[in-house]
């Protein structure tokens, strides 16, 4: 496997950016997601993470394909959490979104070692669904620790509706995970190959 370094790092660095960034983007333009579904009239707890786990599983499968490195995961995963703990919003409820990184690493780590004979049409999929779903059980997680109290009484009011979002957003990672097998097609083969002559 490759290392990040070299022509590997921009795409580590880009995808950092993009993941810390995200947030006071999406506000300044109006289409932060808590706020997109407050004006539609709906809310819920965590329910943001809808959005963002699959979309920070996406950016870190991808740049895992691009550079072939499962540290890509825990990397982007605990300096998403550490920005969004203490910059962008500055809440220790989303620093358990960090365990999505760490743990998808692992998963990765797993698959890299048989990456010849692993079906990236499948696991790929399973490993960006597995990504969204703990990045939101994650941010539940914390925030029955650190949340505010009001959040907290609805969540343990209502563990079908975090459920919910939890599946939801398995659901999909795994639909943008496909999307990134597809569309990364020629980066998998290459993988697969590099793990063969190894």
């Amino acid at each position: 496997m490759r290392t990040l370094q070299g022509k590997n790092l921009p795409w580590l660095i880009a995808a950092l950016v993009l993941a810390v960034v995200m947030n006071p983007l999406l506000k300044a333009i109006g289409l932060l997601p808590a706020y997109v579904f407050k004006q539609l009239g709906i809310f819920y707890p965590g329910l943001p993470q809808l959005v963002f786990g699959p979309l920070i599983a996406l950016l870190s499968v991808v740049c895992f394909l691009k550079t072939r490195d499962v540290m890509v995961f825990p990397i982007i995963g605990v300096v998403r959490a550490l920005s969004l703990s203490y910059v962008f919003p500055a809440n220790l409820e989303h620093s358990g979104t960090g365990l999505a990184g760490i743990l998808a690493g692992f998963i990765a780590a797993g698959l890299v070692k048989s990456a010849g004979t692993v079906q990236w049409r499948t696991w790929l999929p399973m490993l960006a669904g597995l990504y969204a779903a703990i990045y939101a059980a994650g941010n539940y997680a914390t925030t029955l620790i650190f949340g505010p109290a009001a959040q907290t009484k609805i969540i343990v009011a209502t563990p079908h509706l975090a459920s919910g979002v939890v599946v939801g957003a398995l659901a999909l990672g795994a639909v943008l995970g496909s999307l990134a097998y597809v569309a990364m097609q020629q980066e998998t083969s290459e993988l697969a190959g590099a793990a063969v002559r190894h």
